[in-house]
């Protein structure tokens, strides 16, 4: 009788907070840290979305339903890819993970390491990508939203902007072993770079819309 293969691990959507947040306390590689970062961009992504939904139908927002629609659409997209690039994110950990106690000439690993470096790299660099992407949904929803939910939204692009920071370092991590592969030190300068003004504007977005919900603004503080 053959053994019964083990089960790939739940989408990190599909679990539990409770136990989500236990299994990132375990002595485990994953969940890690990129995990933790897709959970804070879903996070503030939803948090944005219930902002939308308490303000869409008022009469005081009624100029600007289409682009809270628009909006909405958005932000439920970028909660569901926010969990699925967490879920990309461990599982480009383990395969690299699994071939370092492999020596370099080892043939198998000098099949599979370059795919594995940038299996790596690729999903935390896209969640810096969408948590930029996100900051700004949620600067356009600045006196287009309830002032009520103020602490809400700011609380939100908080979020978001940590994303940023946590995915950020999943990349540079990784950035020496890019760099060690033919051909590609130019292409990872260019992305370290790349990340740092990902992050500085997610912050720099972050920021304002902080600013604005202190100050209880009235007004939009980008264009739709």
């Amino acid at each position: 009788m053959n053994e019964r293969e083990p089960q790939d691990p739940a989408p990190f959507g599909e679990v539990g907070l409770g136990e989500f947040t236990q299994a990132l306390a375990a002595r485990t590689p994953v969940p890690g840290g990129g995990a933790a970062a897709g959970s804070a961009l879903a996070h503030g992504a939803a948090l944005g979305s219930m902002v939308v939904a308490f303000s869409i139908d008022k009469r005081k927002f009624e100029a600007h339903r289409e682009i809270l629609e628009s909006m909405t659409k958005r932000l439920d997209i970028a909660r569901s890819s926010a969990l699925e690039l967490a879920d990309r994110d461990a599982r480009g950990f383990e395969r690299l993970a699994a071939l370092w106690s492999k020596p370099e000439d080892d043939p198998q690993r000098l099949r599979a390491w370059e795919p594995a470096v940038i299996g790596a790299i690729d999903p935390p660099a896209s969640l810096v990508r969408l948590a930029v992407a996100t900051t700004s949904c949620l600067a356009r929803l600045v006196g287009r939203t309830s002032r009520l939910l103020r602490s809400d939204l700011s609380i939100a692009a908080g979020f978001c902007s940590l994303a940023a920071d946590a995915a950020a370092w999943n990349v540079r991590v990784n950035l020496d072993s890019l760099r060690r592969l033919e051909g590609r030190a130019g292409e990872a300068d260019e992305l370290e770079q790349d990340i740092a003004d990902a992050v500085a504007e997610c912050r720099a977005l972050s920021g304002r819309i902080e600013t604005a919900c202190l100050e209880n603004a009235e007004l939009p503080i980008v264009d739709p």
